[in-house]
């Protein structure tokens, strides 16, 4: 099930190797027993299973292996060690799997709703290049042979068409370095960290980036509480799973300093991490000693308006698209058909 790399595993690889751990604590298998069946299903011996099953026999703990494989986030190995000294490993085990398992389910809805729009303004531009340069030629022979010529708007396009053309190798190695940077920031961990960081200062993009990294932080801060830790060493660990996203990180970094002061809820709705309705939450979570519940209900909260956001904007771009494209090719079309239409009828 999983493959063996250099670069650390994916979110949804994390979440079902968490899930199937806790699912054999629960079944009353020790750890240990349950990495070994986990070995004994996997072919090879180049696997970063093996790897923990050796460390293990050595007498490391779990831990211990998971942080030698280096394929493992901080986040992920520190709750861990946290859930092996507090003997509830099975439900870290468990609470991790719903984490992660809510961050692949929102970083397949981003890379949703940005690859939509790239593939459709795509097929935009494939229409448009053959209808000036492979229609409108056709057009003008037409024009030609009735003694005029295509002039105004028609005649600037098929110039256009004309250049594409005769320097079609240009926009061909231009693709190819396009295709190329794709290729590079879609597998370039120190590409997809400067893509991600634009795409946080990018307007329509900013909000919902916001949403999304929240939801990691307070599902990160609910499951470091649910172990035991206090507030202030939740709030340092978690911190490390949005270190990624520059403005959240100084805000998170600001209340760390004003929590020397004032209290959690101060700190959170000074710097505007959490504001409105969360910020009750909060309130009401400090008093009655439910923070863990609280953070948790906040995370899944933000999961699903990042959702809800991701569908309307897909449900807004879809037909706008379309209608771009119905708008270009009606221009397009109707610069030569109408003038045509004129001629005809006049002969």
């Amino acid at each position: 099930m999983f493959i063996m790399k250099k670069n650390k595993l994916s979110n949804i690889e994390i979440a079902e190797f968490t899930n199937q751990l806790s699912l054999t604590l629960h079944a009353g298998i020790s750890i240990f027993e349950g990495i070994s069946i986990m070995r004994d299903d996997i072919n090879g011996t180049n696997h970063f299973i093996h790897s923990i099953y050796k460390d293990m026999d050595n007498g490391k703990s779990f831990s211990e292996a998971l942080q030698n494989t280096e394929m493992f986030p901080d986040y992920t190995i520190s709750m861990i060690n946290i859930g092996e000294e507090t003997g509830r490993l099975e439900e870290i085990l468990a609470r991790l799997s719903k984490h992660y398992q809510r961050l692949h389910e929102n970083n397949e809805n981003i890379n949703a709703a940005l690859s939509y729009p790239m593939i459709m303004i795509a097929m935009m531009a494939v229409v448009v290049i053959v209808l000036i340069t492979q229609v409108l030629p056709i057009f003008n022979h037409v024009f030609q042979s009735l003694g005029t010529s295509i002039n105004g708007f028609s005649l600037f396009v098929l110039t256009l068409g004309k250049t594409l053309a005769r320097y079609s190798w240009v926009f061909i190695v231009l693709l190819f370095l396009l295709v190329g940077y794709v290729v590079y920031v879609k597998n370039s961990e120190k590409g997809k960290l400067k893509l991600y960081r634009f795409l946080t200062h990018f307007p329509p993009t900013r909000d919902l980036l916001m949403k999304m990294a929240l939801s990691h932080f307070t599902s990160g801060l609910a499951i470091a509480l649910s172990s035991g830790m206090t507030i202030e060493e939740s709030i340092d660990l978690s911190k490390e799973l949005v270190k990624n996203h520059e403005l959240l990180s100084l805000r998170i970094n600001k209340a760390q300093d004003i929590m020397k002061e004032k209290d959690i809820v101060s700190a959170l709705t000074e710097t505007r991490i959490l504001s409105g309705m969360y910020a009750r939450f909060i309130k009401i979570g400090y008093r009655t000693g439910g923070m863990e519940t609280i953070f948790d209900n906040i995370a899944t909260r933000y999961e699903n308006e990042t959702n809800d956001r991701i569908s309307r904007l897909i449900g807004i771009i879809e037909p706008s698209l379309v209608a771009i494209l119905s708008i270009i090719t009606g221009i397009i079309l109707l610069s030569v058909m109408l003038p045509l239409i004129g001629i005809m009828s006049s002969l």
